[in-house]
């Protein structure tokens, strides 16, 4: 079973492992990682998660 979570009011699903995820966010630029937004649009564009609206 997928790994899913909610951020405010978006469904998130995990598609990949975590330490997938904390590389992929540990090489975004510092930019990038200010904003929970961007860092979940960041995953989503890289297909390492899904998101939908709640």
């Amino acid at each position: 079973m997928a790994d899913t979570f909610t951020v405010g009011n978006l469904k998130v699903t995990k598609l990949v492992d975590q330490g997938s995820i904390d590389q992929f966010v540990a090489n975004l630029p510092d930019e990038k990682k200010t904003d929970v937004k961007d860092v979940i649009m960041a995953l989503h564009e890289a297909g390492l998660i899904e998101i939908s609206e709640i």
